[in-house]
């Protein structure tokens, strides 16, 4: 029974030595594996860091003209639209623009208007009392 079992533990031990072995060499190539695969990605970095992105320039007079054909269309209709016309008639004392110059030109005549007035006055009074 000795016997058997020393055969049954040798084989199973050469098992485990086989599958470690086995084990190893896996282990290994992952190893290699994954040193590869970073020198991948440190070279996929340095091109990142020396790539640069230079975007074309866009060309933005089609959507102008479109918009400003737009914009014209738009205030053609508005001015082609009718209009409410409102006459007012009015009598203005005073004026509403200009009123500096209104008031300066009608203060001017008012004070003609009496000057002439008071001179007429005077001149007839002269006369009245000249001629008798």
């Amino acid at each position: 029974m000795e016997n058997i079992e020393k055969d049954s533990l040798l084989l199973v031990l050469n098992d485990f030595t086989e599958q470690h072995k086995e084990m190893a060499k896996q282990f290994n190539d992952l190893r290699n594996t994954i040193s590869l695969l970073e020198e991948k990605i440190g070279g996929f970095e340095k091109k990142l860091e020396n790539l640069k992105v230079t975007s074309p320039p866009t060309d933005t007079t089609t959507i102008q003209t479109i918009v400003s054909q737009g914009m014209s269309d738009v205030k053609k209709m508005v001015a082609e639209q009718p209009k409410n016309v409102l006459q007012h008639k009015r009598f203005l004392f005073f004026p509403e623009h200009n009123a500096r110059e209104y008031y300066s030109v009608v203060l001017r005549w008012i004070l003609y208007i009496i000057i002439a007035s008071y001179c007429y006055l005077l001149l007839k009074h002269m006369m009245d009392h000249w001629v008798v």
